[in-house]
C-alpha cells in the first residue's frame, strides 16, 4: 500500500512540474530574470577577447554558439578560433580544448560550430568542409565522420542518429536536404529536399560595376554595389528542426505554419496547421524600406564628398545606383506574404515555441505562440529581459530543466558587453 501511495505521489509531481512552462506561458508577458549566482566570478573581459574582433565589415566575435549537457554544463564554440570552451553548471570556466590543424582526425581545419550532445554522452560539431567532429564530455576526441555536402545544421535524436540539414549545389540552384545519420556506421537516409534556385532578382538590388580609364588610359572600376530588398533571404522561410526529449524530430515552415512530427526511422508520426496568420507587405511598409534606402544613399553621398579620391566617376556610379532603389517601391520585390513565425525553440517540457517575425527593429520584446506536441495551443505570451538584449536564435538560446542558457549582449556594460547567463522564467 505504501509503495502504491508512493508511485502516485511521483506521478503526480512528475506531472505538475511538466505542466510548469506551460503554466507560465499561461501568464502573458514573461520576464526572463538572470540568475544572479550563474558565472557570477567570470572576467568576461579574459574569456571572451575577441568580442570586437572583426572580419571586413563584421564583427565576427559576438558569434557564437553554445549546447547544454544532461549535468548543466555548457559547450561553446567561436567565430574567431579553432577550440571549444567548457563550463560547469555553474557558470565557471573549465577548460579550452581542440586545436587547428589537417594532419590529424581530431584537428579543426576549419572553424567548428558546436552542434549537440549525442545520447547524453558525446559532444559533436560541424564545419563548412562536412567534417564532424566527436568529443566525450571531458573534451577527449572519439571520432571523425566526413560528410559529402556542407551542413547548414543539426539536430541530435536518439539511439546514435543525428539529422542534418545540408546543402549540395545542383545545376542553377541547390537542394537543402534533411538527412538522418547513423554515426555507428555512417551511413545516411534522405527524408526531406527541396530545391533552391539561385535566381535573385527578386531578392537582391544590383549596380553594375563602373569602368572608366584614368590619366595614363589604365582601365579602373569602382566595386558593386549590392543590397537584398527587406524579407527577401530564403533563409526566412526554410523549415525550422528542433528535437524533443524522447529523441522525435520537430519540423516547422514558416512558408505555411504547418508542423510536423517525425520518428527516428524519419516517418511522419504526426502534423497539424498552426493557427498563426501570415502578415502581407502593405504600401506603407514599401515606402518605409525605400526612404530608409534614400537616406542611406545620401549618407554615402555624404561620406564620399569627404574621402573619395576620384570623386567625378564615383558621383557617376552613384548616379548609376539611384535608380536601382526605386525598386523598393515595386511590388514584385518582395515576397507575397510573410513568414508565419520567424523561429522555433523546443522547451525542456517538449513544448513547441514559435516566435513571431516582428519588422520593430531593436525590438526586445518577443511574441511567442505555444503549442504542446499534441498541436494543441497553449498560450501568447510576450518573452522580454530588463538589460539584456536577447538573440532567439537556437544556437545560442537553450532550454534545460526549465530554465534558459543563453549566449547574449549586457546592455550598458562596462568593457566587454558579451555574457553566458542562465535566465529563470518568472510572470511579470
Amino acid at each position: 500500500m505504501k509503495r502504491t501511495i508512493f508511485l502516485i505521489a511521483v506521478l503526480i509531481s512528475l506531472t505538475l512540474q511538466a505542466q510548469q512552462l506551460a503554466s507560465i506561458y499561461k501568464g502573458g508577458e514573461i520576464k526572463l530574470v538572470p540568475d544572479a549566482e550563474y558565472a557570477k566570478n567570470t572576467d568576461w573581459n579574459k574569456l571572451f577577447p575577441d568580442y570586437n574582433q572583426t572580419a571586413g565589415s563584421s564583427t565576427i566575435g559576438i558569434y557564437k554558439q553554445i549546447v547544454v549537457a544532461p549535468d548543466g554544463s555548457v559547450f561553446m564554440s567561436h567565430h574567431t578560433r579553432h577550440s571549444i570552451s567548457k563550463f560547469d553548471k555553474y557558470g565557471n570556466f573549465v577548460k579550452e580544448f581542440g586545436k587547428q590543424g589537417g594532419k590529424k582526425a581530431s584537428d579543426f581545419i576549419y572553424m567548428p560550430s558546436v552542434q549537440g550532445i549525442l545520447d547524453g554522452k558525446y559532444l559533436y560539431t560541424t564545419a563548412v568542409d562536412g567534417r564532424m567532429h566527436f568529443f566525450d564530455l571531458n573534451g577527449n576526441w572519439v571520432k571523425t565522420i566526413k560528410l559529402k555536402y556542407l551542413p547548414l545544421g543539426s539536430i541530435p535524436l536518439k539511439g546514435g542518429k543525428i539529422a542534418i540539414m545540408g546543402h549540395v549545389p545542383c545545376g542553377n540552384g541547390s537542394k537543402q536536404i534533411v538527412s538522418l545519420l547513423n554515426v555507428s556506421d555512417g551511413k545516411e537516409k534522405i527524408i526531406s529536399s527541396f530545391f533552391e534556385s539561385y535566381n535573385k532578382e527578386k531578392a537582391f538590388l544590383f549596380s553594375n560595376p563602373y569602368v572608366y580609364k584614368d590619366k595614363e588610359g589604365k582601365e579602373k572600376r569602382i566595386c558593386m554595389i549590392n543590397f537584398s530588398s527587406p524579407f527577401s533571404d530564403e533563409f526566412i522561410f526554410r523549415p525550422r528542426f528542433a528535437t524533443t526529449t524522447n529523441g522525435n524530430l520537430i519540423a516547422a515552415y514558416p512558408s505555411t505554419g504547418q508542423i510536423k512530427i517525425f520518428d527516428q526511422s524519419g516517418r511522419v508520426i504526426r502534423q497539424f496547421k498552426t493557427d498563426l496568420k501570415s502578415d502581407v507587405i502593405t504600401k506603407e511598409d514599401r515606402e518605409d524600406f525605400y526612404q530608409n534606402a534614400l537616406r542611406k544613399s545620401k549618407e554615402l553621398e555624404a561620406d564620399l564628398v569627404k574621402t573619395a579620391n576620384d570623386k567625378v566617376n564615383w558621383d557617376k556610379y552613384i548616379e548609376q545606383f539611384k535608380p536601382m532603389i526605386e525598386r523598393l517601391r515595386d511590388p514584385a520585390a518582395y515576397p507575397q506574404g510573410l513568414p508565419y513565425f520567424s523561429e522555433m525553440i523546443i522547451d525542456s517540457e517538449n513544448n513547441i515555441l514559435l516566435f513571431r517575425f516582428t519588422r520593430e527593429q531593436g525590438s526586445n520584446k518577443f511574441d511567442v505562440y505555444t503549442y504542446n506536441s499534441q498541436g494543441a495551443k497553449i498560450a501568447t505570451s510576450t518573452f522580454i529581459a530588463d538589460n539584456y538584449d536577447l538573440k532567439i536564435n537556437p544556437s545560442v538560446f537553450k532550454f534545460h530543466n526549465g530554465s534558459i542558457y543563453s549566449f547574449v549582449k549586457r546592455k550598458n556594460a562596462i568593457g566587454n558587453p558579451m555574457r553566458l547567463v542562465k535566465f529563470n522564467l518568472k510572470r511579470n
